[in-house]
């Protein structure tokens, strides 16, 4: 079974305006107000909808059911992003194309639409969810790059909730798998910013000068090295350099030098090795050409670790309901705010398959768009989680 029972063709329509209407991080204003407008037409009331992290929506479906016995789990969150990229899209004869300088490459105009569904289902049957048992619904602003969820939590949306659960899709995974594992399943994010200063001249006389370029590339040399060096070979971690400025011209040595990278890993403890490992290597090979260095390294996301109980639960419910579950291409190097939530909560990320036929694209790739017909997919996990987790019984088995 793969449809979650709610009505598709209005949930691809909602999808397609929120793809066309893309707006980024903090800024997804219209897309708040039709997310908003779509809870109240299933019946939940205005006033019970909160607005948090500037642009983002809690709000509690409430069972009405019988009562339960004492026990089990009460609140459980469903979690969607709601941001675009500030990219271009390159879908020229895609009807619904994006008209507003911003693209969703990433799916969340997907992620959207599979809570929206979700949320049709449950609502319909309100009655078949005890009474006292909530669902809360986290409509969240700014997943990319900007950390929506940090905000989010801090206003209060955890607050009564004993487990959450998310998804992303991905368009190289075979349409309808879902993949996920227990433990690590995404990276950690740093970003790296190296800024060397030496003293520049003319091309003509080295030797009286402090070389920047020849300083960064040493640098460049010696960061990469830390991996295999300062690193256990049993961690997986990324290092990348990414970009290296510097210079003005074809006789003249400048004065400065910045260079780019980025790190990931799925070990805290190994991050923060990298750290203190990283500035020593830095300045004692800056120190050796004479120049001096300004290292930052920006912490963007922790990696995202799935609880092991709450992967069981996603397992077992995806292998009924899917035939099977995979773990092939994980964890992933892609890093992602929903860490936040597993930090505070106990929970699961996984992973929906979404590759359309003749397709090969990945996330980020101008010419991506949302398989319209995995929004079903979706939105029936999420009704199972529910069902599961809550002791509900919402749909024919």
């Amino acid at each position: 079974m793969r449809e979650a029972g709610c009505d598709l063709d209005r949930m691809v329509e909602i999808r397609h305006w929120i793809h066309q209407n893309a707006e980024t991080a903090f800024k997804e204003v219209n897309t708040s107000q039709k997310i908003r407008e779509t809870l109240i037409s299933y019946g939940l009331k205005e006033e019970d909808i909160r607005c948090m992290a500037v642009t983002g929506l809690v709000v509690d479906i409430e069972g009405t059911g019988p009562k339960q016995e004492e026990g089990g789990v009460q609140v459980i969150a469903l979690r969607a992003d709601m941001d675009a990229l500030p990219m271009p899209e390159n879908n020229p004869d895609l009807p619904y194309k994006t008209l507003t300088g911003a693209a969703h490459m990433c799916g969340h105009d997907g992620h959207m639409a599979t809570l929206l569904a979700a949320t049709q289902v449950l609502m319909k049957h309100r009655e078949k969810i005890p009474t006292g048992k909530k669902v809360r619904l986290l409509f969240q602003p700014a997943e990319e790059g900007t950390g929506g969820a940090k905000p989010m939590i801090k206003e209060g949306c955890l607050d009564g909730v004993e487990e959450v659960y998310g998804y992303h899709n991905i368009p190289n995974f075979d349409e309808g798998d879902i993949r996920v594992i227990s433990g690590p399943i995404m990276a950690s994010s740093s970003m790296v910013t190296i800024k060397i200063k030496g003293q520049g001249g003319h091309g003509s006389v080295p030797h009286m000068l402090k070389d920047v370029i020849s300083c960064g590339a040493a640098v460049i040399s010696n960061f990469l090295a830390l991996k295999s060096r300062m690193v256990d070979s049993k961690e997986n971690c990324i290092f990348s350099i990414t970009k290296f400025d510097s210079g003005f011209t074809y006789n003249v040595f400048p004065d400065e030098a910045t260079i780019l990278g980025t790190i990931r890993t799925y070990n805290p403890s190994t991050l923060a090795t990298i750290h203190s490992k990283l500035k020593q290597i830095i300045f004692n090979t800056v120190q050796a050409f004479g120049c001096t260095a300004e290292l930052d390294i920006n912490d963007k996301y922790p990696p995202t670790v799935n609880h092991p109980r709450e992967t069981d639960h996603v397992i077992r419910l995806a292998t009924v309901n899917f035939g099977s579950v995979k773990s092939e291409g994980l964890p992933m190097t892609a890093a992602e705010d929903f860490s936040y939530y597993l930090q505070e909560r106990p929970g699961c990320f996984f992973m929906l398959g979404t590759q359309k036929a003749g397709e090969n694209y990945v996330l980020h790739t101008s010419h991506f768009d949302y398989n319209d017909s995995m929004i079903a997919s979706g939105a029936l996990m999420f009704v199972r989680i529910v069902e599961d987790r809550l002791g509900a019984k919402i749909l024919a088995e």
